[in-house]
């Protein structure tokens, strides 16, 4: 009788085990049913997506609100005049001097008026030496005459013409530092690159 309730028992194992296979073959069915609605939903994230990058383009337009800015005055040093040399007959000393010129253009689209005066800064290089006209003034008595070097107003396309007299005691060969713009308030120009020229001479008065 023994072996006859162990056969039974193997039976009974086997019918426990298949309730849960039948169970679990439901499940696979009902999960997929739920996750193929997810990718009927999911073109609708994708399209959201593709409306952003049609916004970017928008962007691109800002720096041409740049352009409608107020336009600036742009000041350069168009020139400088080679030196003649001069002598002064009223002066004590009868002391020989040199005489040059020099130009300061506004190549901008507008006026300096609405802006303020400006002023010109410029240097005699002797040597590796610079001195200001008020430093060769001061320190040599070397500036005879000079133009007033604070500009009140300079219209686009138009040039101010600044004259010097500058003793040189004894030197022949120079240079002269023209910076346009070179106050303690600089006024706001389009370009300041374009603010300085050097040029050198060398020049014997007899």
């Amino acid at each position: 009788m023994v072996p006859g309730v162990l056969p039974m028992i193997l039976r009974s194992t086997p019918t426990a085990i298949l309730a849960p296979t039948s169970t679990l073959a439901i499940l696979p069915k009902q999960s997929f049913t739920e996750t193929s609605a997810i990718p009927t939903n999911s073109p609708s994230p994708t399209g959201t997506s593709t409306i952003i990058p049609t916004d970017i383009p928008a962007f691109t337009f800002t720096p041409i609100h740049t352009s409608t800015a107020q336009p600036l005055p742009d000041l350069t040093v168009s020139a400088i005049s080679d030196p003649t040399c001069a002598r002064d007959h009223l002066l004590t000393s009868e002391r020989d001097y040199v005489k040059l010129s020099v130009i300061v253009r506004n190549v901008g689209r507008v006026s300096t008026r609405s802006f303020g005066s400006f002023s010109v800064l410029v240097n005699l290089i002797l040597g590796q030496q610079r001195y200001s006209l008020d430093e060769w003034a001061s320190s040599f008595n070397g500036v005879i005459d000079s133009s007033d070097m604070d500009i009140p107003i300079l219209h686009p396309n138009a040039d101010v013409k600044l004259n010097l007299a500058i003793d040189l005691k004894g030197n022949k060969t120079f240079g002269v530092e023209v910076i346009a713009n070179s106050g303690t308030n600089p006024i706001p120009e389009s370009d300041t690159t374009n603010n300085m020229l050097i040029q050198g001479f060398s020049v014997i008065c007899v």
